[in-house]
Formats: C-alpha cells, sequence, structure tokens
C-alpha cells in the first residue's frame, strides 16, 4: 500500500473536507446571534425567550455528544457527521416559516440533534484513523474549520439579512449545507485511509493499520483504544474532560 495518492497524502483532502464541514456547521451555529433582533421585531417575544431557544440548542448539542461518540464508533462517522448537516439544513428551512415560540423551540431541538452529530468530535474519528503523526496539527486544522466559519459566516449571513430578509438569510445557510458542505464531504471524506488502500501518515509499513488504535511513539507499534470503563477511571480523562468543561 502507498501512503500517498500522486504526490499528496489524501489525508490532508480529508482533513480539509472534514474542516470545511466543521466550518459550516460552526459557522451556522454562531450565526443565530444576528437573527435575534429582526425575529423580535417581526413576532414581538421577549428577548429572554427567544434567547432561551438558541440557548437550549447549544446545551442539548453539548448533552448529546456521548451519542454521537457512540455512533461514531459503531456506524461510519462520515455518514454521522453529514446526517447531522443535512438534519441542521432541513431545520434551516424550515425556521422561516415559524409562527409561535412552541413551533421554535421544537425546531431548535432538532436542530441541537444535527449539530451534535455533525460536530467537530464525531469527525475527529475520521482524522484519526488517517493520522498517526502530525494529529496536533490536524486537530488544530480541524478546530480551526469551526473558528474560520464564525469569522465568514456571521457577517455573510448578516449581510443577506440586511440586503434582504431574516428568512433569506436562513436560506442562504440551508442552501450552503445542502448545496456545498454536504457534496463536498460525500465526495472527499473517506472513514479510514484502507477503504483506499492506503496507510495512515507515520503507521509503520510492517503493522497494517486499522484506523482503531493509536500509535506508541516510543515503539512505534499501533495500540488499542481504551474502553469506556477504561478511560472513566484515567485521571487523565477528567483533566481533559474538566478542561473542555471550563
Amino acid at each position: 500500500m502507498n501512503s500517498k495518492r500522486g504526490k499528496i497524502f489524501y489525508g490532508w483532502i480529508v482533513l480539509g473536507a472534514c474542516a470545511f464541514v466543521v466550518f459550516g456547521v460552526a459557522g451556522t451555529q454562531f450565526s443565530f446571534g444576528v437573527f435575534l433582533k429582526p425575529m423580535l421585531e417581526e413576532f414581538g417575544w421577549t428577548r429572554a425567550s427567544l434567547a432561551t431557544a438558541f440557548g437550549v440548542t447549544f446545551l442539548l448539542a453539548g448533552l448529546l455528544r456521548p451519542l454521537a461518540g457512540y455512533l461514531a464508533d459503531h456506524y461510519s462517522p462520515k455518514l454521522v457527521a453529514l446526517s447531522g448537516v443535512v438534519l441542521m439544513a432541513v431545520m434551516l428551512l424550515v425556521l422561516p416559516y415559524v409562527n409561535n415560540l412552541r413551533q421554535l423551540y421544537y425546531i431548535f431541538a432538532v436542530m441541537s440533534i444535527g449539530i451534535t452529530l455533525a460536530a467537530g468530535t464525531t469527525l475527529a474519528k475520521v482524522v484519526t484513523s488517517w493520522f498517526h503523526q502530525q494529529r496536533g496539527v490536524a486537530f488544530g486544522v480541524l478546530t480551526g474549520g469551526g473558528s474560520a466559519g464564525g469569522l465568514i459566516l456571521v457577517p455573510a449571513a448578516s449581510a443577506v439579512l440586511v440586503l434582504a430578509s431574516w428568512q433569506a438569510a436562513y436560506q442562504f445557510l440551508a442552501l450552503l449545507l445542502f448545496v456545498v458542505v454536504v457534496p463536498l464531504g460525500l465526495f472527499l471524506i473517506r472513514n479510514r485511509p484502507e477503504d483506499m488502500g492506503l496507510r495512515a501518515l507515520g503507521e509503520p509499513g510492517d503493522v497494517p493499520g486499522s484506523g482503531e488504535g493509536i500509535s506508541d511513539r516510543s515503539t512505534g507499534v499501533a495500540v488499542p483504544d481504551a474502553t469506556i470503563r477504561e478511560a472513566i477511571g484515567s485521571p487523565f480523562f477528567w483533566k481533559l474532560t474538566f478542561g473542555y468543561f471550563v
């Protein structure tokens, strides 16, 4: 097996596509704030009631992360993530037609599931399979996609809102996910290098890669992932969890 496709290691292309998915998802999520004022003006809702809908979305997306991790471990992480993108896009297309708060809460509750499935933590499974070396760089690129999404899509959604309407801005974000993010992810992302007859970057040539373990730098041999029980019993797990919580 060769670790390159032509002159470029295909894992970098996979990483770029994964980062673009995170770009679209995170950028859309960060854009919710720009819709607060125009929706308040149109429906006459209180600021607290509308902010609650946005806040519940972020809360549910965080609480459901273990479910996304479970699905990514047991099924195709690529399809899990892209299913979340599609679910987000559908809810964004429905949002312009809401006429009461209950509908709004239902839509955002469902959207939180899509945000959870399409989060960078799901695609991290793909990145881990492709990179045994330079994982720090790879994860930096993956998470950087989310920051770039906020930097670019928030002003873009604001511009559409000012030039047209808040309904058009939601439709713009939905079409971006449907027409650009989903096809790009389907075409470029591969769950494991073995699916293309390749090896992960830095994987020893005499050790067949499974994409299910991590490389021990001292020996160069792939070691299995920890089980949930082993992870929970590890102090490092709780330190890392606390760091993300903060």
